[in-house]
């Protein structure tokens, strides 16, 4: 090898080495590892964009976890009821009492599902449509829904009262104020957390007393 040829290849290895201890340093600029790259990534997030340290992987596991849960992660993603506590609202104080008795001795998943067919209340969960099935879920009633779907979200009410007008009942319709959890205040008297009224059958208002 002459001697400017190994001058060359020292100059060359020099380079090399100074870029390695630039890379791995990440002191300057462009000086951000292969390694480091590949686990930084940006997260859309509702407060921002975000750089996470962590790789991708463990972050989608963590997500779809969390997405599991849905049913037991009412912080993170709102209020939630289960089935189970829909299909209760439909039933009657003696189904409702056998139900539990089935739960108490642990009967197997079949069995249960069995009974809620045979008295209906599955069907009548089943039958109704997705977005009204997401709204019971959240607990929510919203316009146009029937009795018996908002008795899905909450149950029967505390109260029934006819509100009728007569030139209403003239032309054939009906109204009707469902009322929900009767609230004491200072001195004489009460008032409702939540009222329902509906026009032949169709929420019209829901009205929530602060």
């Amino acid at each position: 090898m002459t001697n400017d040829e190994a001058r060359m290849t020292n100059q060359t290895a020099m380079t090399n080495d100074k870029g390695a201890r630039t890379g791995m340093a990440g002191g300057e600029k462009g000086g951000v590892s292969p390694a480091r790259r590949r686990c930084r990534f940006v997260i859309h997030s509702p407060f921002g964009l975000r750089h996470s340290p962590f790789g991708v992987v463990p972050v989608v596991g963590l997500l779809l976890a969390c997405a599991t849960l849905m049913g037991g992660c009412g912080s993170l993603f709102g209020p939630r009821q289960a089935r189970r506590d829909i299909y209760m609202n439909l039933m009657t104080p003696v189904q409702q009492a056998h139900f539990r008795y089935l739960e108490a001795t642990e009967r197997p998943a079949s069995l249960k599902l069995a009974y809620l067919q045979e008295i209906g209340v599955y069907q009548q969960w089943a039958e109704q449509p997705k977005d009204i099935q997401s709204a019971i879920l959240r607990y929510e009633v919203v316009e146009g829904m029937t009795p018996l779907q908002v008795q899905m979200a909450w149950g029967l009410p505390d109260e029934k009262r006819d509100v009728t007008e007569p030139a209403e009942r003239a032309g054939g319709h009906a109204k009707t104020v469902w009322e929900y959890r009767i609230r004491a205040l200072k001195g004489a008297g009460g008032s409702y957390e939540r009222s329902v009224c509906f026009f032949d059958d169709r929420v019209l208002w829901v009205r929530h007393t602060r």
